[in-house]
């Protein structure tokens, strides 16, 4: 895939995103674009949180990785 007539690294990030097939996570990451490195922090720490509470990751309260 060529990818030299796109002029940012944000047009690259935009076209990756519209290929993935989940819809929800699609637009997830669509909405995730541009934030700052400040946010996308905010915003991994919170899915860490919501995958613990989902039970898909160890609690770190409770796994010993303090």
């Amino acid at each position: 895939m060529n990818l030299e007539y796109l002029d940012s690294p944000h047009d690259h990030d935009l076209l990756l995103a519209s290929q993935i097939n989940s819809r929800p996570l699609r637009r997830l990451v669509q909405l995730a674009l541009g934030l700052s490195t400040e946010s996308m922090d905010l915003l991994t720490a919170l899915t860490d949180r919501l995958r613990t509470a989902e039970g898909a990751l160890a609690d770190p309260a409770t796994s010993g990785e303090f």
